[in-house]
Order: structure tokens, then C-alpha cells, then sequence
């Protein structure tokens, strides 16, 4: 009984206070398809590209060192759904029941706004909580959209909230320094 409790506690840990600082002082670079910007450089990228024809998508997964995450979507159309319909399908996506006693709380959304490359852009704050054997643990997503030459990109932000002081310069610098052609 006792050794089946230490992947849990393993995984509680992972999900509180496991974060490091976002080194934005030494940027890496993204640049394909028209999609150009900027993350830490302690952070790790992934990219999958999806679908044929004109519904190309593409998923862009970065990774902090942590527990914090930015996903970019790309779509190679424009996207007629607003931004809090995607945010609203993006929680109802996320597949928790992967996750053993991991339950999500209720969602509490409110106007954000970041200073884009050229222009403001405004998005959707989320605050959330998910629990973990009764423990809560607070989480901040923000939702973004650019639309721009027929094309749609989306972007979520995700950290623990108690890890914001160490993730939210990371988001500052990629929504900050997204640029769509």
C-alpha cells in the first residue's frame, strides 16, 4: 500500500512548486509558416502539424522546465469561433480521467489584455482550480486570438498560480513578440 502512495505524492509535487524562472534574457527563436516569436530559453518546443488540403493546422507545445505551458495553434484558414467559444472548448477538451483523482473546478474568466509587437491584443483570463486528493491548486490560463490574411492563431497560457512571479514573463515575451504574416 505504502509504495503505490509515492507515484502519487511524486505527481503532487510535480504540480506545486517544481518551477524554475523563465531565462527571457536569453530568448530562443520560432520563425515558420508565416509565424514568427520568441520564448524562453530554458523552455522546451514541440511542433505537430495536423490535417490536408486547406484545413492545415499546426500545434505548437512549449514547455517550461516546470509545470507551465504554452500551446500556439495555427490554423491556415480563418477560424469563424470567437475566443471565449475556444476557450470554452479547449477546458471542456482538456482529458483529465487521464489523470488519476484529478478533478477540475469552475472556471472564472475575465478581459486581459498583453501588448503585442505592434498593437494591444486582448484575450480572456481564467482562473481555475484543480484538485488532487482534496488538495487545491490554483491555475491561471489565458486565451488569445489573431486573425490575419485568412488565417487564425490561438494561443494558451497555463501555470499554477502560485508559479505566475517565474511564468508570466515567459508569457509576456511570446504573446508579446508573436507576429503573423
Amino acid at each position: 500500500m505504502k509504495s503505490s502512495l509515492i507515484p502519487t505524492f511524486l505527481f503532487l509535487l510535480c504540480l506545486v512548486g517544481c518551477e524554475k524562472m523563465a531565462d527571457v534574457g536569453s530568448p530562443q527563436e520560432y520563425d515558420a509558416d508565416g509565424l514568427s516569436f520568441s520564448y524562453p530559453g530554458n523552455w522546451s518546443i514541440s511542433v505537430e502539424k495536423l490535417g490536408q488540403g486547406e484545413d492545415k493546422t499546426k500545434v505548437i507545445n512549449l514547455e517550461s522546465p516546470g509545470d507551465a505551458i504554452v500551446i500556439v495553434c495555427l490554423y491556415d484558414f480563418e477560424e469563424d469561433g470567437t475566443l471565449w467559444e475556444f476557450a470554452e472548448d479547449f477546458i471542456s477538451d482538456m482529458d483529465l480521467q487521464e489523470i488519476p483523482l484529478v478533478k477540475q473546478g469552475k472556471s472564472d474568466f475575465s478581459p486581459i489584455t498583453r501588448q503585442g509587437k505592434s498593437q494591444p491584443i486582448k484575450g480572456l483570463k481564467n482562473r481555475l482550480k484543480f484538485s488532487f486528493l482534496g488538495e487545491s491548486i490554483p491555475h491561471v490560463q489565458e486565451y488569445f486570438v489573431l486573425k490575419k490574411g485568412g488565417r487564425s492563431l490561438y494561443v494558451v497560457c497555463q501555470s499554477a498560480e502560485e508559479d505566475l512571479e517565474k511564468t508570466e514573463p515567459a508569457f509576456r515575451q511570446i504573446v508579446g513578440s508573436i507576429e503573423l504574416e
